[in-house]
């Protein structure tokens, strides 16, 4: 799952695309978020529900996600924010085409849509459609959310206990976001709920640290954290949204299958 990689490992992303995501399992996930912790006085409470869909288009990757939360503040009123992005990333790392949509109350209050192409050098170049006409180019290094998947996968499996990346995600107009991840081992880990999907797998716990776009802040701005299974199924979240966090169980899911034509 997006929620949310600089300095990437020499022959990393050298590893052939196609061969990495071989064993990414198409499904729709459906979670139950949670207040684990406050930590602003004013709120009285948070939760909501996520849904991460994975489909394979033999070539590329479509991904759909939509995050609905309720907040209560201290004087018992509430409100919502939603987050929904779709995008399609090809499995060869060339082309990445997004729109994300964030609301409070219903309201747009964020919306980016338009393409990324890596160029001949290997520098990627995004055309924004929202914010029209907004072009930016970003480094050869920078990776799209499919190849942050991979990419965690490959370093736990190589026993790193470190990555760092940059990542363009489609959410921000103004570039890749810096982030730090740190990994645990593989392991077999119970779910939040039986799947064959699931069943006999080995996990790796992930904890990434997001530093927004273009920042060279030492803080990080957001948190988020999960254990990764080895065919990209995602649970036990954890999302720290600053003020409050989420944890986050698996509800359902659901394989897809493969959409080749």
């Amino acid at each position: 799952m997006k929620w949310f990689l600089f300095g990437v490992p020499a022959g990393l992303l050298a590893l052939a695309p196609f061969a990495l995501a071989e064993g990414l399992q198409p499904h729709k996930a459906v979670y139950t978020l949670a207040l684990s912790r406050l930590k602003a006085g004013a709120l009285a409470g948070a939760g909501g529900t996520a849904t991460y869909q994975l489909r394979d288009l033999c070539t590329a990757w479509s991904v759909s996600q939509k995050l609905d939360i309720e907040i209560v503040s201290g004087d018992g009123s509430s409100s919502t924010v939603g987050f929904q992005s779709a995008t399609l990333e090809d499995k060869n790392t060339h082309h990445f085409v997004f729109r994300t949509i964030q609301t409070q109350d219903g309201q747009v209050t964020s919306e980016t849509a338009g393409d990324a192409t890596r160029q001949r050098h290997g520098q990627i170049l995004v055309r924004y459609t929202k914010p029209e006409g907004r072009n930016v180019t970003l480094p050869a290094q920078t990776v799209f959310p499919i190849q942050q998947t991979m990419a965690l996968l490959a370093a736990a499996r190589k026993k790193n206990l470190h990555l760092a990346l940059d990542l363009f995600d489609g959410s921000s107009d103004t570039g890749s976001i810096p982030t730090y991840a740190t990994l645990g081992s593989f392991a077999p880990h119970k779910a939040s709920l039986s799947s064959p999907l699931l069943s006999g797998r080995e996990a790796v716990p992930v904890s990434i640290a997001s530093f927004g776009a273009g920042s060279g802040a030492l803080l990080p701005d957001s948190a988020y954290s999960d254990v990764l299974w080895t065919n990209g199924v995602e649970d036990h979240l954890l999302i720290d949204f600053g003020d409050y966090v989420l944890s986050g169980k698996l509800d359902s899911l659901t394989p897809l299958p493969a959409e080749c034509r």
